[in-house]
């Protein structure tokens, strides 16, 4: 009876919660994320300190994407969503906003020792040499500058500064000096979206470490639209590092994780991606909406470690993570019924929500990252005057889901009580 109402009951009426609750649809965090974030914490906490004491970075395959790289991004990604929740729980004293911060105390030591480790970096240490901080590397080193600032702002604590400082000035130094402010993140490898977090990342840190790297994003931002945009007029998946011009055409996945943080440099240019964005990869049958993976028209169909699963042209990290710019740019039209969905597809139950859970596990024996990114994206800031509001009914795939729990949640009644 318990597991009935845990796993199937408590899913349907918290769908239902989530579809109608005003704070959402306001494009506020609502009060269940705050929930949310301080089990995630502990969770979070809990893995990294297990990871950290087996040493797990030294021992996985270099060329294993996710068990390499969702370690670092995912507790970078922690990081910034704690620095977020701890800017909107501002003067709160009561004991939910106590406990949040106790959760958060504790798991950011634990994510930036993770951040910082150099057994985390065993991946491209091997990809680099000895000499991975000082050269290209540019996934790598960005994170590492977006974690180290995050976590200064959340603690106050020091003691990362000079590393952090470092990393920012060499980093912008080496992008400047690049022909076309182009760097790779591993040997032949380079990816717009990556320059353009690492800018971020960098105008970021400059708060903390007293410098000003704005003509350093202004020479970016020309170069990129000079010459690393696809056909529709958007960053590039991918581009040639020593001229700038795009080898790839653009992908949902790389265009929605590049916008989440495009809007906090250039509001002006984050609007006119978004908008192209929106006009060639959003789509809505009238059952389910969110964003493509690849541009209305395109001959290519599959799906891979960035992608996630590919469903009907729906990429379902292309999608979810465009929550994030959606919600930064104010567009509470998209951002809104693809949270509900997301929510509903994922299985909340009270323990947390199972799917990625499930994914961030077999991807990385980490199930806590799957629910930082969920909430990452699903709690980034509205930076724009005004917002386009959300006025839509809830989805049909939503109504599936909650029909779905609660149907097999009755079954299961009914055959135990007989």
């Amino acid at each position: 009876m318990l597991a009935v109402f845990c796993l199937l009951f408590y899913p349907a009426f918290f769908c239902l919660r989530v579809a109608f609750d005003p704070a959402l649809r306001r494009g506020e965090i609502p009060a269940f994320m705050f929930k949310d974030f301080k089990r995630v914490s502990g969770q979070y906490e809990k893995w990294a300190v297990g990871y950290l004491a087996s040493r797990r970075a030294t021992k996985v395959d270099p060329g294993h994407v996710a068990a390499t790289e969702w370690p670092m991004f995912g507790s970078v990604y922690y990081l910034v969503t704690a620095e977020e929740m701890m800017v909107r729980l501002g003067d709160r004293n009561d004991p939910e906003a106590a406990g949040v911060r106790r959760a958060v105390k504790k798991a950011a030591k634990a994510a930036v020792t993770i951040v910082a480790d150099p057994d985390t970096a065993s991946w491209v240490r091997a990809k680099w040499g000895a000499g991975y901080l000082e050269k290209e590397n540019c996934f790598y080193r960005m994170l590492l500058i977006m974690g180290l600032s995050s976590y200064e702002r959340i603690s106050g604590d020091k003691a990362y500064h000079e590393l952090l400082s470092g990393q920012a000035n060499s980093l912008a130094d080496e992008l400047m000096r690049a022909e076309y402010h182009m760097l790779e993140d591993y040997p032949g490898e380079c990816y717009p979206t990556d320059v353009l977090w690492a800018v971020a990342a960098i105008i970021r840190a400059d708060g903390l470490i007293g410098t000003d790297h704005s003509r350093l994003k202004t020479e970016v931002l020309s170069v990129i639209n000079e010459r690393s945009l696809s056909k529709e007029g958007i960053p590039a998946y991918a581009s040639v590092a020593k001229t700038a011009y795009p080898c790839d055409e653009a992908r949902g996945c790389s265009t929605s994780g590049m916008l989440i943080f495009v809007p906090e440099m250039d509001l002006g240019a984050a609007g006119g991606w978004y908008g192209r964005y929106d006009k060639y990869f959003w789509q809505d049958n009238g059952f389910c909406s969110g964003f493509r993976e690849f541009a209305r028209g395109s001959r290519a169909e599959f799906s891979d470690a960035d992608t996630g699963p590919v469903i009907a042209g729906y990429g379902t990290v292309a999608s979810i993570f465009s929550i994030g710019p959606s919600r930064s740019l104010g567009r509470l039209d998209r951002s809104v019924p693809v949270t509900m969905e997301a929510i509903a597809v994922s299985w909340p139950t009270p323990f947390g929500y199972v799917f990625p859970s499930l994914m961030a596990y077999f991807g990385t024996k980490a199930p806590p990252l799957g629910e930082v990114a969920m909430l990452f994206v699903m709690t980034r800031p509205i930076l724009t005057g005004g917002v386009t509001p959300y006025s839509g009914k809830v989805p049909g795939l939503v109504w599936t889901a909650i029909g779905i729990y609660l149907s097999a949640g009755t079954i299961l009644l009914v055959l135990e009580f007989r």
